[in-house]
């Protein structure tokens, strides 16, 4: 039976103290993960730091996708490092927060949000990019954050987005989408709305 982590040992203790491989510090954050469930939102921002739980754990499912080929991570070294037990939308989250790190101290978003979704959130609306008005010009990139791993399964490998020119599947991009409707107040239904008449525009045309 696995032990849940002692409130007396503080993470980065037990952190520093596991052998220095995946699956030891992995097992570490799979046992924080479930403690996190329970956790108050005040500890959020102390989780946030550098070296605190979500940057160490987007750390390792970095190092980890770069070990899988920079495109897929390989779900058996999700289990090897065992972290198969953490939530995808966490492990997405996590990825997502490493990668964008610099970013979110640069911004001074650390401390202002109680939850990750909400900081993510705010990260997408700061990246929102803004069509250039120059004649003959381009418009800027849809996203310049990198993209976590995609929710779409798990039994051979989970697919992720390692930077902005790989390209996305399904799942990140909805990922991105209800990202960017949070941070712009827009609802799940008007979203739906939105995909429905643009899918009729492109009938009509294909007609």
């Amino acid at each position: 039976m696995q032990q849940q982590p002692s409130k007396k040992v503080p993470f980065h203790v037990q952190l520093a103290e596991a052998n220095n491989t995946l699956e030891a510090k992995g097992l570490v954050l799979s046992r924080w993960d479930k403690s996190l469930v329970k956790t108050d939102k005040s500890r959020f921002k102390a989780l946030t730091v550098k070296d605190g739980f979500w940057f160490s754990l987007g750390e390792i499912l970095d190092k980890i996708l770069q070990e899988s080929g920079g495109q897929r991570m390989d779900s058996a070294k999700l289990k090897d490092a065992n972290l198969h037990t953490v939530a995808k939308q966490r492990r997405q989250e996590a990825l997502k927060f490493f990668q964008n790190f610099d970013f979110i101290v640069e911004n001074d978003l650390l401390g202002k949000f109680a939850s990750m979704k909400a900081l993510l959130s705010e990260v997408a609306k700061l990246q929102k990019p803004k069509a250039t008005d120059t004649e003959g010009g381009d418009t800027e990139g849809e996203d310049k954050s990198d993209s976590g791993p995609s929710t779409e399964g798990e039994t051979q490998s989970e697919t992720v987005v390692a930077n902005k020119l790989a390209p996305m599947n399904a799942a990140d991009i909805a990922f991105e989408a209800m990202l960017r409707c949070d941070a712009n107040g827009i609802s799940f239904k008007d979203l739906l709305l939105a995909l429905q008449e643009q899918q009729s525009l492109l009938n009509q045309e294909a007609a």
